[in-house]
């Protein structure tokens, strides 16, 4: 009976010592739940983008959702902005020339995709030329985003030291968006976004050896210097310079290979797993560029042949080819052919017609 009175009296003194704790912890609950619910209500869509994707990037595997969802969160935030400068002269000026640069790089690079397609001037193909400008302006508005986003990425710390700065001055720092609340921990969490966005980029478009290739032709004399001077073979050396790198980053890149290799043999195994992942990670997007710029030059053959080229011309052909008459005497033939690289082979024949006859030799 003693027992039985000690437990009743030993869950009595829990109860008086739970009850209030528990209904104290719902209550701090409740308010923190009142106090989440109204700040997530005063979140404009934009910032509950941000939200998710901030939530999203502690899982490493989720990474490249959260740079989608980045970018259409700037997008919409910035959207406002993007029609303010629309609507004055400076910022027309500002943003045509920030689309003029990008239809001068698709242009010129599409003209240089259709010549290696069909070994033509792409003067002659109009149309596919029109098509190859379209597909590849995607490609360079990324790459022109990407540069501008690095570019940003350099300024904002200069800029925040200059505000700092200035503002015992009386210099406030500009208000480009319109959020009511949570203005300073949206602008620090955009920037983290905006990182992983520009890695994603910068590991789609291969923003590290463009920007390398960039400098080559400032490295000119260094470069002829080290071409023309002796030395020792190497071990394990990269093969000579490419179109891409140039012979001197050639070199320094081997060498940063070998320091990197030395150190990931004495780094452990999270370290390396990290890295097999990264470099995973660069396939991956290699591999999506190979098949991009594959699949485009198909599709450029593909016009060509089906509606850029004529099925029906004065000059003779055979009856399955379709033909491009170059001038008065040449024709760009285009044959079906699947050993060839995109489908079709395109050779460059004299024009045999009733004006231009083959004319034998007279023995």
């Amino acid at each position: 009976m003693n027992l039985v009175h000690y437990t009743e009296s030993a869950c009595q003194y829990l109860r008086q010592v739970i009850k209030p704790l528990l209904s104290k912890l719902l209550l701090e609950l409740s308010k923190l739940w009142h106090y989440l619910s109204q700040g997530f209500a005063k979140l404009s869509f934009a910032q509950k983008l941000y939200l998710i994707a901030l939530i999203l990037a502690f899982s490493s595997d989720l990474m490249g959702v959260v740079a989608v969802i980045a970018v259409i969160a700037m997008a919409i935030e910035f959207w406002p902005v993007f029609e303010r400068v629309w609507h004055s002269l400076a910022g027309k000026a500002v943003l045509l020339l920030f689309y003029a640069i990008i239809a001068n790089f698709a242009l010129g690079w599409s003209g240089a995709i259709v010549n290696e397609v069909v070994g033509v001037s792409a003067s002659h193909l109009d149309y596919t030329h029109n098509l190859a400008i379209l597909l590849y302006m995607p490609a360079w508005f990324l790459m022109v985003s990407a540069i501008v986003l690095l570019a940003l990425q350099l300024i904002i710390p200069i800029y925040l030291v200059l505000i700092f700065l200035l503002k015992p001055l009386g210099v406030k720092s500009l208000r480009l968006t319109s959020h009511t609340s949570f203005r300073k921990t949206t602008f620090m969490i955009r920037i983290v976004l905006a990182t992983v966005v520009l890695y994603h980029l910068s590991l789609l478009i291969d923003l590290e050896t463009r920007i390398e290739t960039s400098f080559r032709n400032f490295i000119t004399s260094p470069q002829e210097a080290a071409k023309h001077a002796p030395r020792e073979p190497k071990s394990g050396q990269l093969p000579d310079a490419t179109d891409v790198l140039t012979a001197p980053i050639v070199e320094l890149t081997q060498t940063a290979l070998d320091s990197e290799s030395d150190k990931s043999s004495k780094a452990d195994n999270s370290h390396d797993d990290s890295e097999q992942e990264e470099e995973e990670r660069k396939r991956a997007y290699a591999s999506v560029r190979t098949q991009y710029q594959y699949l485009v030059r198909q599709w450029l053959a593909t016009f060509a042949f089906t509606l850029e080229a004529n099925s029906r011309s004065r000059c003779e052909k055979p009856a399955e080819s379709n033909v491009i008459e170059l001038n008065d005497y040449e024709i760009l033939q285009i044959t079906p052919d699947k050993k060839a690289d995109y489908g079709y082979r395109f050779e460059v024949k004299k024009c045999i017609s009733a004006a231009f006859p083959l004319t034998e030799k007279v023995k």
